[in-house]
């Protein structure tokens, strides 16, 4: 198998800084749009949010699926990069119009939602995909996992400067839904520019003809997920984590609010934090390939676990959290960086095991466990909001209420990380080590 490029190697992971650009305009103004743009009732509104959310859930599963079954004269993972963006946007588009009256208007949205999120997920699968294709070499898929976390972090820190400023500009050229749809056009473009330098980056690879590609029933499929201990634990680990990291960036401005007292400096804080998820990710092939990528996981997790216990006994102000932030993002990042790495060494197992390359579908589980983390995390932040009786209307707030969010801020993230951690260590058994031999025993029986 060949070594990744130079042209690889420069622009792995603007895909997803694309990605994030066009990610943050459905999640910063869908909702927004739906009630005050497009002035749909609230139970519509309510609907289309709910149901094309659970929607998307299961279709980021169906996604890998179609992967793995579906293959290309010349290609299986690679096209993806071109077509689905493409179709994508056409759909994301649809999201942000309103044709006819509510229900009808309601009834377009959703289905620009549920098929743009499903070519987003074929998209995310299989860039994800190709980690393994490029090459077989460990120390260059942890590069190549880095580099992907490295994109979404920063993309996160781009987009949230830059959504907002085409948003605003222009809704003060256009009025309504028009200034939304195009918004939704332009930022589909540069979904569509930043996959497309992948896909040219990475030509001469994924080669594989349609007649050269074995065809995988769904009974492999769901057998090697369900049959693969090293990615169950991944998958639990990777979700709990999550949640953690969401809950952080959530309840952000709950603690700018409360705590600090000063609302707008949650604006800043969230730019450190992405900031410090952006370093770590960025460094985590160089630590991975001294440490390994298990280890790596492992040290970049507690290293955040300890950081916010530490953050907890002291309690920070502005600067002191803004310090201890980046410094526990950066750690996360480690792990972070890495988990693109961490699905691909389990989809080698599966490979290996059981002779079956169910590739796609095993990455396209790594979406699932980001889906799953916001969704959990949508339900146990309120639910927490909810025991420490967090009153939004209060204006000055008691040592109950600062301790409380204290508790949600720190002590909830501490203890899902703490967590994560079991089913990682007790399940997940694979060395980077281990890779480069089950990839020279799956040529070998090739």
């Amino acid at each position: 198998m060949p070594r990744i490029n130079t042209a690889i190697r420069s622009v792995w992971g603007v895909s997803e800084i694309g990605f994030s650009i066009a990610a943050t305009l459905e999640t910063a103004f869908f909702l927004f749009f739906l009630t005050d743009v497009a002035q749909l009732p609230l139970a519509i509104s309510g609907v289309i949010a709910a149901s094309a959310s659970a929607v998307d859930t299961v279709s980021a599963l169906l996604a890998g699926v179609f992967i793995d079954k579906f293959h290309f004269k010349k290609g299986k993972y690679r096209p993806w990069l071109i077509i689905a963006p493409i179709i994508a946007m056409v759909f994301f588009i649809m999201c942000f119009t309103k044709v006819g009256g509510d229900v009808v208007a309601g009834i377009v949205i959703s289905i620009g939602y549920v098929v743009s999120h499903f070519c987003w997920n074929i998209t995310y699968a299989g860039i994800r995909s190709m980690t393994n294709v490029l090459t077989d070499e460990p120390s260059e898929r942890a590069f190549l996992s880095g580099r992907l976390g490295a994109g979404a972090a920063l993309g996160r820190v781009i987009a949230s400067k830059l959504v907002p400023l085409i948003t605003t500009s222009l809704a003060a050229l256009v009025s309504g839904v028009l200034a939304y749809s195009i918004c939704a056009a332009v930022v589909s473009v540069i979904y569509i520019i930043a996959m497309a330098i992948c896909f040219f980056a990475t030509k001469g690879y994924d080669t594989e003809t349609k007649s050269e590609g074995k065809k995988i029933s769904f009974k492999a499929m769901g057998k090697n997920i369900v049959t693969n201990p090293n990615l169950i634990g991944v998958v639990l680990h990777d979700i709990l984590r999550l949640i953690a990291y969401y809950t952080v960036a959530a309840g952000t401005a709950y603690y700018a609010k409360v705590v600090l007292g000063d609302a707008s400096a949650s604006g800043t804080i969230l730019m450190m934090f992405y900031l410090g998820c952006f370093v770590g990710s960025f460094i985590a092939a160089r630590v991975a390939k001294k440490l390994g990528t298990k280890n790596t996981t492992i040290v970049g997790v507690a290293g955040w676990l300890v950081i916010w216990v530490i953050a907890y006994v002291l309690q920070p102000g502005y600067v002191l959290l803004n310090v201890l932030l980046v410094l526990s993002q950066v750690f996360f990042g480690l792990s972070y960086g890495l988990s693109a790495n961490l699905y691909s060494m389990c989809a080698t197992w599966s490979h290996w095991k059981t002779g079956e390359n169910t590739l796609g579908t095993t990455m396209s589980i790594m979406t699932v466990s980001v889906k799953l983390g916001v969704t959990l995390r949508a339900i146990i932040l309120p639910a927490f909001l909810s025991l420490v009786a967090y009153d939004a209307t209060a204006t000055v707030f008691d040592a109950a209420a600062i301790a409380g969010i204290e508790q949600m801020y720190f002590l909830l993230p501490i203890g899902l990380l703490v967590v994560s951690l079991i089913p990682f260590l007790l399940l997940f058994k694979i060395k980077d080590s281990d890779v480069t031999k089950m990839n020279e025993e799956i040529a070998q029986k090739a």
